[in-house]
């Protein structure tokens, strides 16, 4: 007899659950972040649909799929525990080939897709039918764009999102990259009915929809929003809404857009970690200190944000501005931020050596406070010959770490 049938379910599902998660591709749809912790509960149930000329129809030869047909034992602990089921990832796109569309700093491989079939509805139907009341987990990664001949693929993708959907409730965190027309479904669900989501990673085409999603998904503790594209004529920037929409719980907060700023629309009172990814402001715009300043003071999470990453966002005299001490005749205290732990910096041009003497100068009148870690960028080898010294210094003193991203100079 196999000696696996005779362990106890319980235990079964523990292996079930580390052998699942062990195998997990780290670049996946849900990565491990060190400030917003580690990948959801429960494994991603699959549903992946391939032109029958390329691959197999329908894979179902992977996961709790073939540990369910194991031995009855084994079937039984699959379909027993509804917590293993509780995650599902949905795959499907309109191109055969690979599509190097950044997500959250990371290439996924687009699958090709096929659309004249039910049969991912009704694999999606039965996961959730075995997942039970559980929270679940979720990506959704649909093609942005499709061209005319494959708009089939388009009524597939909302009815998999229309079955999604009416299990709102129970969305815990969701990862959607979709089309327009996924988004304008999304933004009609009632905010009461997915108080219980905690993440969300966003990935949209353009800004339209951001402060409707934003409204939303108000409760949300982890959010990320990545725009792929924008107008620059000011066609993509949304109208703000009456009032900033009040994000109670929020505390990590991501975003990626060229000119939608999403600070403009929110308050974040309980806020602890932000990153800003080229943002860029125009003639027609307040600086980003301006705009900055003004959403920590309205949020009041000066005290609560202790990670700020900023990447081509604002240049050195904005940051050294922002978050340089101001004195007093008896003690020296940050004006913003006075608990910032972490700064993660990239300047949207190479730091000159004078200008990484500001920042180191920011930088140590902090190093008494709280501030420990910073990664500085870029800075070009030559110049960060002549900052050896001062920078070692700096890193000499307890629980400090000061790093700075070195680029080679094309004549060197």
């Amino acid at each position: 007899m196999d000696p696996s049938a005779v362990l106890p379910v319980e235990l079964l599902q523990k292996i079930f659950q580390h052998y699942l998660s062990d195998r997990l591709d780290p670049e996946g749809p849900f990565p491990v972040n060190p400030f917003r912790g580690q990948k959801p509960y429960g494994y991603r149930q699959t549903i992946k649909y391939f032109t029958p000329s390329l691959a197999q129809a329908l894979d179902l030869s992977d996961g709790l799929w073939v540990l369910g047909k194991v031995n009855s034992a084994w079937r039984s602990a699959t379909l027993s525990s509804q917590t293993l089921w509780s995650t599902v990832l949905i795959t499907l796109s309109s191109r055969p080939q690979w599509s190097p569309v950044l997500i959250m700093d990371r290439a996924i491989r687009r699958l090709p897709f096929s659309s004249n079939s039910n049969i991912p509805s009704e694999i999606l139907t039965e996961i959730l039918h075995r997942s039970g009341n559980t929270p679940l987990s979720i990506a959704l990664l649909f093609p942005i764009e499709v061209a005319r001949e494959e708009v089939l693929s388009d009524s597939v993708s909302k009815s998999l999102f229309a079955q999604l959907s009416a299990q709102s409730h129970r969305w815990q965190s969701m990862e959607l990259t979709a089309p327009a027309m996924i988004w304008e479904d999304f933004v009609q669900i009632s905010p009461s009915r997915i108080e219980a989501l905690r993440s969300l990673h966003a990935t949209v085409s353009s800004g339209s929809f951001l402060f409707q999603i934003v409204g939303v998904c108000s409760c949300v503790v982890d959010l990320t929003i990545y725009v792929l594209n924008a107008a620059s004529n000011g066609m993509d920037h949304p109208a703000l809404p009456p009032i900033p929409v009040r994000m109670p719980f929020l505390q990590h907060l991501h975003i990626r857009s060229r000119r939608v700023d999403v600070l403009e629309a929110i308050t974040a009172p309980c806020l602890q970690s932000l990153t800003l990814k080229v943002l860029v402001y125009g003639p027609d715009r307040p600086s980003f200190r301006s705009g900055f300043v003004d959403f920590i003071q309205r949020s009041h999470c000066s005290n609560s944000l202790t990670v700020l990453d900023l990447s081509c966002t604002c240049d050195y005299g904005d940051l050294v501005a922002m978050l340089s001490h101001t004195s007093s005749r008896y003690t020296s205290i940050p004006s913003l931020l006075p608990n910032l732990h972490t700064l993660l910096f990239e300047a949207p041009g190479v730091l000159q050596a004078a200008d990484v003497n500001l920042i180191l100068d920011m930088v140590e009148s902090r190093i008494a406070g709280r501030l420990r870690n910073v990664r500085i960028g870029d800075v070009f080898s030559t110049d960060m010959e002549k900052l050896k010294g001062r920078l070692s210094s700096l890193n000499s003193l307890p629980n400090v770490a000061i790093e700075f991203e070195e680029i080679y100079n094309l004549d060197d």
